[in-house]
């Protein structure tokens, strides 16, 4: 789990991204999906920096649930939504393929030992990855669907979501 600094650290970062997509005109569940790549990048930084098997132990089952259940939850409650409008079809298509990369990640993480020589490298590609996938849906598909879907979708949908990945938490953890 994450101390005190670290969790602080966290919340600002992804403070820092709502903030973001905020002056970029998003909202609602755009809004905050940034948040929570804010949140768990900085959790993904302080073990990218680390080399302590002890940081990687308390911290990686803590980016494994956050991310596993922001997934999920896309893909439950966010990405047939865009599935529903045609010029947004391609775009649930790619986070579809680039979801399921993710969970092997995490998978084959989650079977290596902390103190291994591969885990640090294999963690990396997860790193490269996430920041791929979080540049991609903030700077490309959240402000496309946006335009498409509008506020008062996009903050039913937030809703919807929330209720989902706390289910998932729970499932997963």
């Amino acid at each position: 789990m994450p101390n005190r600094t670290e969790e602080m650290a966290s919340k600002a970062m992804g403070a820092m991204k709502a903030a973001k997509a905020t002056i970029e005109g998003l909202s609602g569940i755009f809004k905050h999906l940034a948040r929570e790549h804010g949140e768990v990048t900085a959790l993904l930084m302080r073990v990218k920096m680390s080399s302590d098997g002890a940081v990687r132990r308390d911290l990686f089952p803590k980016i494994r649930s956050e991310l596993l259940s922001h997934e999920r939850g896309e893909l439950r409650e966010v990405y047939p939504v865009f599935r529903q409008h045609a010029e947004l079809r391609t775009i649930a298509d790619n986070h579809d393929r680039e979801a399921g990369q993710l969970e092997q990640m995490l998978d084959d993480l989650n079977a290596t030992s902390y103190d291994d020589s591969a885990w640090a490298s294999k963690f990396g590609k997860l790193v490269d990855l996430v920041s791929h996938h979080a540049k991609e849906e903030e700077n490309d598909f959240f402000p496309a669907a946006s335009k498409v879907i509008g506020k008062d979708e996009a903050e039913q949908m937030k809703t919807r979501y929330e209720t989902t990945k706390a289910e998932l938490m729970q499932s997963i953890s």
